[in-house]
């Protein structure tokens, strides 16, 4: 989002130029070319970025769950500290689990696998009713 700050600035620049009918042809052509090189800069960064990112949390013994990782592009990756923790049973009712996991981060309980594996029971028999 910082590679974009000099676009937005050269275009607002070159809207008050215009709207005050002073030349804005320099405002505008570097509006351009900085939008066109943050453009370059996010597109060959997401990569090394997404790789860094990675393989920090793997560092730090993270697993990717597959199951609780929706078929979304724009979807969140799941990674979890316990890989007994991704259960199939749980990927048809994601929204769920992540705030079953939420929840527990947020009173500090580590969660368990039979309080996971009833939990998810007990959810999917409410939504089969």
């Amino acid at each position: 989002m910082a590679s974009f700050l000099p676009f937005w600035f050269y275009f607002l620049i070159a809207t008050f130029q215009f709207l005050l009918n002073f030349s804005f042809k320099l405002s505008m052509k570097l509006t351009m070319k900085s939008g066109i090189l943050s453009c370059l800069f996010m597109a060959l960064g997401v990569i090394p970025f997404n790789y860094f990112v990675e393989s920090t949390l793997e560092d730090k013994g993270y697993v990717f769950c597959n199951w609780y990782t929706a078929p979304s592009v724009i979807a969140p990756d799941v990674w979890l500290k316990n890989d007994e923790l991704c259960l199939q049973d749980g990927s048809v009712i994601i929204s769920d689990i992540y705030d079953w996991f939420e929840m527990h981060n947020e009173k500090g309980i580590e969660p368990t696998l039979n309080t996971l594996k009833v939990f998810i029971q007990k959810t999917r028999a409410e939504q089969s009713r």
